[in-house]
């Protein structure tokens, strides 16, 4: 699991509040003072919310507190070994850490609420999944937050003292500190999530402890990535692929545009894409975050700088070659090509998310055509990428009109072409983004053709009335059919299989879900008009029959406990009319993902 939990407690704000804090006295400290800790429970290793730590060490920048529980009892050895790893990380945090980070950053809050110049560095045991945190209740005074430390801290795990990750997890976390300053104590704004978690991941890479790749914390995200590379840059479960997303598109955005633009938008009143889009305006690029995005999610799978202009597909950094980094596609669609031969797919996909699908032929002299179509309303965007047999490759986009529907025609499939890269970005939400955010679902076909055009897509003006979250039986056909609950049903001319109850549908992921269900016969499978499919709003819980667990389906085959309760369930916009009641053969299909836990 990951490490890294850089809890960041944003519990209060507003103007008028920060404007009544008052710093405290001056103090004076000095090697042996004990002072009583209010810490978090949830990570430290004896759940304590409370404990005893001594000054030990001063530095110029930081002093550091360390558990007396945890100090008095360690052995010889081990005591030796801790105070010289403890000397090292101050030396690493006054010479190294501090000037690099307020270098590209910006200061801490200094002298801060408590009117010491040097923040605070507490070193206790933690559980192992825990590196370090910074609490920003600890920035407002005990009348304010009765748990304050009424300090500028930084929780560092003493198990990864003696280990490489420990100077890591102390710039991680001085990140995040950095961060409360510049956006919620200056500016009374509230960095997203994902926006201050990849900052503080490119920490590391600021401090040069990615130079050597074998065992850095570059190596490791790269693996968390490699894991789960679908996962949504912005929505954040907190759990290691988050991180993986975030650090990957940092190395990225990072090498191109350069670290002024980390300053400019983490020393401005924007947040989230606005502070990155008006930081590159200011700096004169003429991309914007939609744009990056999108090469992102191209260099991921493609991952080649000899492909395309100005080197946009591929990363810069050398340890992030194609040999250590590229996503295999989701799926790969083997195709005869014969005429009339047709094959359709349907997916999820959450926004600033990547989805990777190749088309191969089987035979040759026929054209493929493509067509797309996005199933809710949204902001989609596909890019291709067409596999000559001679080695050339080309990209283009797949051009979609209003109705987030596209086409386009390949020719020579099997002949001159070895293979077609479809990649497909979802861009609808720019802000408020949560640990739940909304799926796109789409479709696409490929068919072959002897055709060698396409007839022109009508032009159609998106519907102000097209939102995803219109309330189930609303805006539905004049004459919807009603259907039993349980019944199937299919678009017409689609491979995707829904079951209906009431106003919702659920997609049925595969074959293996279809035939666990002895009832269900793909004779019994209705066809419908696909405005009268959308008239029905997508359902993705389920709960196994026996058991109470309601979890959310994704469409990459994972399932996600919601790990709440009843309460927080329905204050978030869920329903239970939309838990859909399934076997366990179902249910122990979807391979296990992270809790959503709001």
């Amino acid at each position: 699991m990951n490490r890294f939990n850089g809890k960041i407690w944003l519990a209060i704000a507003g103007a008028a509040f920060f404007s009544c804090l008052t710093a405290s006295s001056a103090q004076a400290f000095s090697p042996g003072e004990t002072k009583i800790f209010n810490v978090d429970s949830t990570y430290d290793l004896a759940s304590r919310s409370q404990l005893s730590a001594t000054l030990r060490y001063v530095g110029d920048q930081a002093i550091f507190y360390l558990d007396d529980a945890w100090w008095k009892v360690l052995s010889p050895v081990d005591l030796a070994n801790n105070k010289e790893a403890i000397s090292s990380l101050l030396l690493e945090f006054d010479r190294t850490i501090y000037p690099r980070l307020t270098q590209v950053y910006g200061s801490e809050w200094k002298p801060g609420i408590d009117n010491e110049p040097r923040l605070k560095i507490l070193i206790s045991p933690m559980k192992k999944i825990t590196g370090g945190y910074f609490n920003s209740a600890d920035e407002y005074l005990r009348t304010q937050l009765p748990q304050s430390n009424e300090s500028e801290i930084i929780y560092l795990n003493s198990t990864y003292l003696t280990t490489s990750s420990m100077k890591v997890f102390l710039a991680h976390e001085f990140a995040h500190m950095i961060n409360f300053y510049q956006k919620d104590k200056l500016r009374n704004v509230s960095e997203d999530i994902w926006l201050n978690e990849a900052r503080a991941e490119y920490a590391a890479t600021l401090c040069g402890y990615d130079r050597i790749y074998s065992g850095s914390n570059l190596e490791r995200r790269v693996a968390d990535f490699l894991r789960a590379p679908t996962d949504s840059l912005t929505e954040w479960i907190n759990q290691p692929a988050d991180y993986g997303a975030a650090n990957l598109f940092m190395q990225y955005f990072v090498a191109r545009y350069g670290e002024a633009v980390l300053t400019r938008s983490i020393q401005s009143d924007g947040v989230g894409i606005v502070s990155l889009d008006a930081a590159l305006t200011a700096l004169g690029f003429v991309d914007h975050f939609e744009d990056i995005f999108v090469n992102w999610v191209v260099a991921n799978y493609i991952n080649d700088c000899q492909f395309g202009a100005g080197q946009k597909f591929c990363y810069l950094n050398p340890w992030l070659d194609a040999n250590r980094l590229h996503v295999n596609p989701l799926a790969k669609n083997f195709l005869t090509v014969k005429e009339g031969t047709e094959f359709s797919f349907a997916d999820a996909i959450k926004d600033w998310s990547g989805h990777w699908y190749e088309i191969l032929p089987l035979g040759e002299g026929w054209n493929l055509k493509l067509n797309f179509q996005g199933l809710t309303a949204g902001n989609f965007q596909v890019p291709m990428i067409i596999f000559y047999k001679n080695s050339n490759k080309e990209f283009r986009f797949l051009k979609l009109n209003g109705g987030q529907t596209g086409q386009d025609l390949i020719l020579n499939f099997g002949n001159g072409v070895a293979k077609v890269a479809l990649m497909v970005v979802s861009r609808m939400k720019q802000s408020g983004f949560s640990a739940n955010d909304a799926s796109q679902t789409f479709s696409y076909t490929a068919s072959i053709t002897a055709s060698s055009s396409l007839p022109a897509l009508p032009e159609i003006t998106p519907s102000p009335t097209a939102t995803p979250s219109a309330e189930p039986g609303k805006n539905l056909p004049a004459a919807r059919n009603v259907y039993p609950d349980g019944s199937l049903l299919r678009a017409s001319g689609q491979s995707k299989v829904y079951i209906i109850s009431g106003d919702y549908k659920r997609w049925i992921q595969s074959p293996q879900i279809f035939n666990a269900y002895s009832h269900f016969s793909w004779q019994n499978i209705i066809e419908v008009s696909q405005a009268e499919l959308n008239s029905y709003q997508e359902a993705w819980l389920v709960r196994a029959a026996g058991d109470s667990r309601v979890y959310e389906i994704n469409g990459d085959g994972t399932k996600h406990w919601l790990n709440m309760s009843a309460e927080q369930f329905l204050q978030s916009g869920r329903k239970w009319e939309m838990v859909y009641i399934v076997n366990k053969t179902e249910r122990d299909w979807y391979r296990t993902g992270a809790d959503v836990l709001k």
